[in-house]
């Protein structure tokens, strides 16, 4: 049997321990991080075992539970600035508050590794790291320990997320210094963590091949031969198309809303058509582009609504508001957070998903939404190059004036221009119905969870 063990970065979507019933919201990478702890263990001779942190969150009760709560009286830390729910960033941790996060984590990791040892009855066969950041460090520590105590060495694997790319990019970059003063890449390159592929990491899993190339970038002296590029996976069970009419969608995920008021029943039939945007609030979403084209489309379209769901920042939410209140829209709602089966209710109603981030890592709104037989729209840059095509969406160019994070900025407007002209376009000649089957085909056929962590199983054992 393969025993896996992963030690997540954030929350999955659980219960809150307050009693309310309600369900913790969890970004991409706690979603992907359950997702991945399921299909683990919904295959033949092997069995997972995780932790993930929260705050919010208690320890599961049912005794056959296979993972843990790394519990936090803080939110939970992030890489960037921007997070769907959280603002504790790295970067202000003193010194002592890192080392000692480090090593409370380090000490529960150790010992849920040894309950379920005793559990099962046998070693892990290999634990996984999800982002190249703090649970690489945990992790080493914990099996440079347990080798210690004459325990077998087992393989330490990180999936790299997109998060902790970028902050040690804007580091590199020295352009931000106030934010992301050169720190954390200079450690993990001085304690040699993707420099030892024997006592440190030993394969990266990443999601595109974008991704690839940066791992190269922001760790050189890594191997690119042990770096797998393993395509994100979906729960289609959830995103599949739904029975919801458009009418009703509209009149349900309009009732609370953060821009601007919500609409009537009667102002809701109005509407045929569907544009909807998902993602957090941060500005290399590029949601602001999104904005601006519809100021022009709503006067053309007014039979057409933009439904944009997601959470972030105060700061970042109020500089996009800024912008709804300044071009008036009238059209465009901001939804805030919505549950995955909310999600695919909107995706199946939509005509178009239009999601133009600059270099995105991957990309899994995309597939959710081709999965629910809705074309897509991005920008050609990052994850999204890999697999969109004339077949399902369209791709914009990159404005000529972003050519890094700190310069996105500068061209919301030029995008804005090419993402209006392809919304035309899109509705005009019907992609809905032209592309939706090829849409949905290509969610089946390459992106599963299943078949990613399938992958990246049989991946990792051609390595030995």
């Amino acid at each position: 049997m393969t025993l896996i063990f992963q030690l997540g970065t954030n929350n999955w979507q659980r219960p809150k321990k307050d009693g309310s019933g309600e369900l913790e919201f969890a970004p991409g990478s706690g979603v992907l991080h359950e997702a991945h702890h399921q299909a683990y263990n919904a295959m033949p001779n092997v069995k997972c075992y995780s932790i993930y942190p929260s705050k919010n969150q208690g320890q599961p009760t049912d005794p056959k539970a296979d993972y843990r709560v790394f519990e936090l009286e803080h939110d939970i830390p992030i890489c960037e600035s921007a997070s769907p729910n959280s603002s504790k960033r790295w970067h202000g941790f003193s010194e002592a508050e890192f080392d000692a996060y480090v090593q409370r984590l380090g000490t529960e990791v150790y010992d849920y590794m040894k309950a379920c040892e005793a559990k099962e009855g046998k070693s892990f066969s290999f634990v996984i790291a999800h982002h190249a950041f703090v649970n690489v460090i945990v992790l080493r520590n914990v099996l440079e320990k347990r080798e210690k105590e004459g325990l077998p060495k087992i393989p330490l694997f990180c999936f790299v997320h997109g998060t902790a790319m970028k902050m040690y990019k804007w580091e590199l970059a020295g352009q931000n210094t106030k934010e992301f003063p050169m720190r954390f890449h200079k450690m993990m390159v001085e304690k040699k963590y993707f420099d030892d592929v024997k006592n440190a990491v030993n394969a990266c899993f990443c999601i595109s091949n974008d991704q690839k190339v940066i791992i190269g970038e922001v760790f050189p002296t890594f191997p690119q031969d042990r770096v797998i590029v393993s395509p994100n996976g979906i729960d289609v069970t959830t995103f599949k198309p739904q029975q919801k009419s458009l009418s009703d969608v509209l009149a349900e995920q309009t009732k609370q809303i953060v821009w601007p008021s919500p609409p009537s029943a009667e102002v809701c039939k109005g509407y045929n058509k569907i544009i909807c945007f998902v993602g957090k609030f941060a500005e290399w979403k590029r949601q602001a582009a999104l904005l601006y084209a519809m100021s022009e489309l709503e006067k053309e379209l007014p039979n057409m609504a933009c439904l944009c769901a997601g959470v972030g920042p105060d700061e970042e939410r109020d500089k996009l508001l800024k912008v709804c209140k300044e071009l008036d829209l009238k059209t465009t709602y901001i939804l805030g957070a919505r549950s995955q089966p909310q999600l695919a209710e909107i995706y199946t109603v939509a005509d178009l998903g239009c999601f133009p981030s600059f270099k995105e890592p991957f990309g899994l709104v995309f597939v959710e939404c081709m999965a629910c037989r809705t074309p897509v729209i991005g920008a050609n840059s990052g994850g999204p190059k890999d697999f969109v095509s004339a077949d399902v969406g369209e791709l914009v160019p990159e404005p000529k004036e972003t050519t890094s994070l700190d310069t996105v900025p500068d061209g919301i407007k030029t995008l804005s221009k090419s993402l209006s002209d392809a919304i035309r376009r899109a509705l005009k000649e019907d992609w809905k119905a032209k592309k939706g089957p090829a849409c949905m085909k290509l969610a089946l056929d390459k992106f599963t969870v299943g078949a990613q962590v399938s992958k990246m199983l049989t991946d990792a054992e051609g390595l030995k």
